[in-house]
């Protein structure tokens, strides 16, 4: 099967579409405001296009690396990262990018990103088919619990609030209710309306709730900032030295190993990688003192770490059909719109479907550093931009999307009331990352659960009886109290970090 899929990869069409998602990926990772997220979304619907669902999938998973190394380019360059998980990035980037050493600086960022990436692809293409024969015993009482498990890990880990992300991950639940009922028929929450009889499209929802609604919040604050953004800093010709490379390369293997592990486990992103690894890679160098500064061991521990997320998350996404964070998430939706069905009898039924996907993801790490080699210069200086010209851009793309779904205009209002949904939750302070993944998995929970209680007779004590269900929701609850303590760390990192630039700005004013 592997052989096969490397056949298939390395066609015209698969390969070209590894380079336009890896540009296209650097290109909105680039632009702050904008998110990995956002460039999934926007090429979601070209795919629709493409025979070969194998072709949009690598298309969709290329954006998704080109992307996470993107958001590292705005984060040095601006100390704005242009995804989420380049936040760590800026702690040192920016820093020595200050200093005149900006292609150092994305040097390093570039080296750090492919290694990461490909240890973790590496480890997909070794891992993957050996956890699928062990959860191929799984029935629908062990497939509602991991649903359980994937819900409460994303609202764990999803802003400052547990209570809030919870809160917005039933919410997605109770939207996803909305429409006929996929088992008895009945028309639920339609108010009547028409437009509600048949549910919330999928597709409309992720643009609402994401894209749309990060270009609003964008123009919000561009123009309570007065249109004024700061000038991307001059790329010098100075690069990372052979003798750099090796010294960091420690760092880069122990951030890619914890960063893999912590990718795996379903609901557990870039976001909280990046911080846990910087702090290791503090922790264990021989110069933490310069940590904050410029090191660029901190930019390798950040940049291999969030890459190396990668290609883990999609572990849970094709062996147990459980996104891995947000943006497997949409690659979840992805899969149903092209008619895949993730999960362990993928690589039984599917097998060749599986490892094109996996080696697609792995050629894409490789292709990354000439690409990032060459394009970097040109790719930094889209930071220039008004956002005034792309937003428009961004809004039509957006709303085309929503209506190419199913080419109903039903659709254009249904994305337009739940932007304005997510907005007020932005407003409130609420996270739409566990709405969105509340809205992709009640499907799987809620057939598993009914599939569960009929065959159980409704004793519902079978989730607790059998031994596997009763680990998963134990794990979910260690899990969630774990990831409770390590946010509460990361907000300590992080307010640390706060105070030391706020002190070292003050030395330098007195200066």
């Amino acid at each position: 099967m592997i052989l096969e899929a490397l056949a298939q990869v390395f066609t015209l069409s698969n390969m070209l579409m590894i380079f336009i998602g890896l540009v296209v990926g650097m290109i909105i990772g680039c632009v702050p405001g904008l998110s990995v997220m956002l460039g999934i979304i926007l090429m979601l619907p070209i795919t629709y296009q493409m025979h070969d669902p194998a072709t949009a999938i690598i298309l969709l998973l290329a954006v998704y690396v080109g992307g996470m190394y993107g958001g590292s380019i705005s984060a040095i360059t601006l100390n704005t990262p242009g995804t989420n998980s380049a936040i760590a990035t800026t702690f040192d980037g920016y820093p020595l990018a200050k200093k005149g050493k900006v292609k150092k600086a994305l040097d390093t960022s570039l080296f750090a990103s492919v290694c990461g990436g490909l240890i973790s692809a590496i480890l997909l293409l070794v891992c993957a088919s050996f956890i699928t024969k062990l959860v191929a015993g799984f029935t629908s009482v062990e497939y509602f619990s991991m649903g359980i498990l994937g819900i409460s890990l994303i609202a764990g880990v999803s802003g400052n609030s547990l209570p809030k992300s919870i809160i917005s991950g039933m919410l997605g639940l109770l939207m996803a209710c909305i429409g006929m009922d996929a088992v008895t028929g009945v028309t639920r929450y339609s108010f009547g309306t028409s437009v509600l009889k048949y549910g919330i499209d999928l597709l409309p929802a992720m643009i609402a709730l994401i894209a749309l609604t990060q270009v609003v919040q964008k123009l919000r604050d561009f123009r309570l900032s007065g249109g004024k953004l700061d000038d991307a800093n001059k790329i010098d010709r100075e690069g990372i030295t052979r003798k750099e490379r090796r010294s960091i390369i420690p760092a880069i293997l122990r951030s890619s190993a914890v960063a893999s592990i912590l990718g795996a486990m379903p609901g557990v992103g870039g976001g909280v990688a990046q911080f846990l690894c910087y702090s290791e890679a503090r922790r264990t160098s021989k110069h933490p003192e310069e940590f904050g500064k410029g090191s660029l061991e901190g930019i390798a521990a950040a940049e291999s770490s969030n890459n190396a997320v990668v290609g883990s998350a999609m572990i849970p996404l094709l062996t147990l059909g459980i996104p891995g964070d947000g943006v497997t998430a949409l690659l979840l939706g992805a899969f149903v719109l092209h008619g895949i069905t993730p999960g362990p009898t993928m690589f039984t039924k599917q097998g060749v479907m599986a490892y094109t996907i996996i080696l697609g993801c792995l050629i894409a790490n490789i292709l990354l550093f000439p690409i990032g080699l060459a394009m970097t210069r040109g790719v930094a200086k889209i930071v220039e931009v008004r956002y005034t010209y792309l937003a428009p851009v961004i809004i039509m793309f957006c709303f085309a999307g929503s209506f190419a779904a199913t080419g109903n205009t039903k659709e254009l209002i249904l994305c337009a009331a739940c932007l304005i949904f997510s907005y007020i939750l932005t407003i409130l302070d609420i996270d739409n990352t566990p709405l969105m993944l509340g809205m992709i998995l009640e499907d799987i929970m809620e057939k598993n659960f009914v599939t569960a209680s009929m065959a159980y007779d409704r004793d519902y004590t079978i989730f607790f009886r059998r031994p596997i269900s009763l680990v998963i929701l134990i794990l979910t609850i260690l899990l969630l109290v774990s990831l409770m303590k390590m946010n509460k760390k990361i907000e300590a990192l992080n307010q640390k970090q706060i105070e030391e630039m706020k002190k070292e700005h003050e030395q330098q004013d007195v200066a």
